[in-house]
């Protein structure tokens, strides 16, 4: 069976959102047109449903039941907006939004693409100037046999480590490691030494697979630093 017929109705551009581990966050959708009969809306992101409001009932998919919705009063409005809440790592993705309506005369609908979100999720680490922050990641979840990590700042590399083999990016030389025993139990933090106002930013983490070196995303950290780091003696 072929899906049914694909229009663009939105006058959006692609929209970034960016939102913290365990908040709400809001992917904004709105249609032109204010409807008598609530329409069917579908939130999917990888051809998966991720929620879907009908004329008489709701469905909710895998790993998002009880955190998404779209409120059906709003919805009678022209606003689709998807409301996720205890947002989780995992739910960074790329979500698309789409109205169907039934063609009369016809055992079809038409669906049209109203939206396209992209989510991005961090979690956030604050550390004073002159101490030492950990990073966190976890890719226990990720089967592979020989851990290759790499941390970097959008395209530059801040750490990087193949089993015994490591490189560190230019200004961390001596600052930062992801240890070789704790990266073989599925830990790949990244240790960053002597914090400066300079370091706060956005880390991102990548395990690169075995056989295809693609990188996959595992975590994404948004360092803080304030203060002054003072020794006690």
């Amino acid at each position: 069976m072929s899906p049914p017929p694909t229009d663009s109705i939105s006058a959006d551009p692609h929209i970034t959102v960016d939102a913290h581990v365990g908040s709400t966050a809001l992917l904004p959708c709105t249609l032109s047109k204010v409807f008598t009969q609530t329409p069917v809306i579908r939130w999917c992101t990888d051809n998966e449903v991720v929620f879907e409001r009908s004329f008489d009932d709701t469905h909710e998919g895998e790993g998002y039941e009880g955190r998404v919705d779209v409120s059906e009063d709003t919805l009678r409005k022209g606003n689709c907006s998807l409301v996720l809440k205890d947002v989780r790592f995992t739910d960074h993705a790329f979500y698309n939004s789409f109205l169907f309506e039934h063609v009369e005369g016809t055992n079809t609908d038409k669906r049209q693409e109203i939206n396209r979100v992209q989510l991005d999720v961090f979690q956030s680490v604050s550390a004073q100037v002159g101490s030492t922050a950990v990073l966190p990641c976890d890719w226990r979840h990720l089967s592979i046999q020989t851990p290759h990590v790499e941390w970097s700042i959008g395209d530059e590399i801040v750490f990087e480590r193949l089993g015994k083999d490591s490189s560190q990016g230019e200004g961390y030389e001596g600052r930062v490691d992801v240890p070789e025993e704790e990266l073989f139990k599925g830990n790949c933090s990244l240790v960053l030494k002597n914090v400066s106002v300079t370091d706060e930013t956005l880390y991102s983490s990548y395990i690169l697979m075995t056989d295809t070196k693609k990188p996959v995303l595992v975590q994404n950290i948004k360092l803080s630093v304030s203060g002054k780091w003072m020794s006690i003696r």
